[in-house]
């Protein structure tokens, strides 16, 4: 018979809290480690753990915004640690991380709307789209595998470009 796990509210809270957050948190780290992929990675697992550990000191009112500030810190320990030539001093890193985070949010929104606008395509179009984006096919392999011309394909990319471009900025104003 199988039983119930029993999971603490808070939780289910923190991990819900945290995947709907998480590219926008990994966009911010990127900005601030200047994209230096094994220390944002590091920086994010620091920062997942730190999180989870200090769960029961969060407000509630703005996850990113408190992600964010612990991120950095996380940023500057992790740096300390590397002992790496200091590129940048502390007062630098705390105006990159105030930037960082309106982009980072930014970021998270068009990707979100991109997901919504993705989902409108026809399927002809979201074909395209994956054969190019997802299975990374060259627009000469694409044309190859549909009979077509590559510039017939530039240009039908080209259109659902725009589309998508519009869409995007639909959905964004629309939630202001």
């Amino acid at each position: 018979m199988d039983k119930a796990i029993n999971q603490d509210p808070s939780q289910d809270e923190f991990v819900r809290l945290l995947a709907s957050h998480s590219s926008r948190l990994m966009s911010f780290i990127r900005i601030i480690t200047m994209n230096r992929q094994d220390d944002a990675e590091e920086v994010f697992q620091r920062t997942c753990v730190i999180l989870w550990q200090k769960y029961s000191q969060f407000d509630g009112e703005n996850f990113l915004a408190w992600a964010c500030r612990i991120a950095r810190y996380e940023m500057l320990k992790h740096r300390d640690s590397q002992r790496r030539v200091k590129v940048f001093g502390d007062e630098t890193i705390e105006y990159l991380s105030a930037d960082a985070y309106l982009v980072a949010r930014e970021v998270g929104d068009r990707r979100t709307a991109l997901g919504t606008c993705l989902k409108k395509l026809d399927d002809a179009d979201k074909e395209l789209i994956k054969h190019r984006y997802y299975d990374g096919l060259s627009v000469k392999e694409i044309a190859e595998q549909l009979g077509r011309s590559s510039y017939a394909v530039y240009r039908e990319l080209s259109r659902i470009h725009g589309m998508l471009s519009r869409c995007i900025e639909r959905t964004l104003a629309e939630e202001i």
